[in-house]
């Protein structure tokens, strides 16, 4: 389920991402991973924080929603838990292989 905490004076939100599920890797993407658990992995300056599906840990600050697509998976570094945009609706199944 899709957890979304919006601070509405700031209008920025805190999502969470979800685990990514079995055999929905696909072959072009790529995992960034948490060396530092108090750092997050990405940092931008979109209206947007990320946070682990799992454990509530902060991945990605200040980001826009349409930079965090499936193709963007990050491991958290306190839990462990490889992570992937809630937001992002896709079919592998439609994608071309180049």
């Amino acid at each position: 389920m899709l957890k979304v905490r919006r601070d509405y004076d700031l209008g920025m939100a805190t999502i969470a991402l979800r685990e990514v599920k079995p055999g929905e890797v696909p072959y072009d993407g790529g995992t960034a991973v948490q060396d530092d658990v108090d750092r997050p992995v990405f940092r931008g300056n979109g209206p947007d924080d990320f946070v682990c599906g799992s454990c509530g840990n902060l991945l990605a600050q200040s980001m826009a929603d349409e930079d965090m697509t499936y193709r963007v998976r990050i491991k958290c570094g306190r839990c462990k838990t490889i992570n992937v945009s809630a937001t992002d609706v896709h079919d592998p199944g439609k994608r071309k292989r180049s």
